[in-house]
């Protein structure tokens, strides 16, 4: 039932408008969806960015320059009485680049430095879809008792305000239990 108070404003509506917003909010799409499948000491992640990259970073592509995503992760021992111990930290660099001459992009995954996949293909399309969808990567889980949380975030690009102060274009921290072992 929709009241009326002073100046036209109408209860239900604000409330109404204020509902809605929350179920969009709740409703929309993650920044960054990450599975995990466990194994005997390894842990298999697959990163998939689930929104709209940086107009920059797409220009630039298609413009022939490098550009690349890097994942962060980050694995915790999470201990309830003390803070949180970091277990190992990894970095998944996925790097394109347009060949002026062939019109192909040239498109490298790297963990911690060493090449995971390569490969070339033939569109600015494919190419992002590449880049947004890396391979599934392996890390090495430890042995444990306590759980363990895993930390994964996307970083496009650095801007700089006033000439020196960087800011770094990415995805908000995505948080994960990191399943048993059945």
């Amino acid at each position: 039932m929709a009241r009326e108070f002073g100046f036209g404003l109408v209860w239900y509506d604000c409330h109404t408008m204020f509902l809605a917003a929350i179920l969009l909010a709740a409703v929309a799409a993650p920044d960054l969806d990450v599975l995990l499948t466990p194994a005997p000491g390894r842990l298999a992640v697959q990163v998939v960015v689930g929104r709209a990259l940086p107009s920059e970073w797409t220009e630039a592509l298609a413009a022939g320059a490098p550009v690349s995503i890097t994942y962060r992760l980050r694995l915790y021992r999470n201990r309830h009485w003390l803070w949180d111990q970091r277990v190992a930290a990894h970095e998944l660099v996925v790097k394109a680049q347009r060949d002026p001459l062939t019109g192909v992009f040239s498109l490298v995954a790297e963990l911690d430095g060493e090449i995971l996949a390569s490969g070339q293909v033939g569109t600015l399309e494919e190419a992002v879809r590449w880049v947004t969808h890396p391979p599934p990567s392996e890390v090495a889980v430890p042995l444990r008792r306590e759980p363990l949380l895993l930390f994964v975030r996307a970083e496009f690009l650095t801007r700089y305000k006033l000439l020196v102060i960087p800011t770094t274009v990415g995805t908000d921290w995505v948080q994960l239990s990191v399943p048993e072992l059945p």
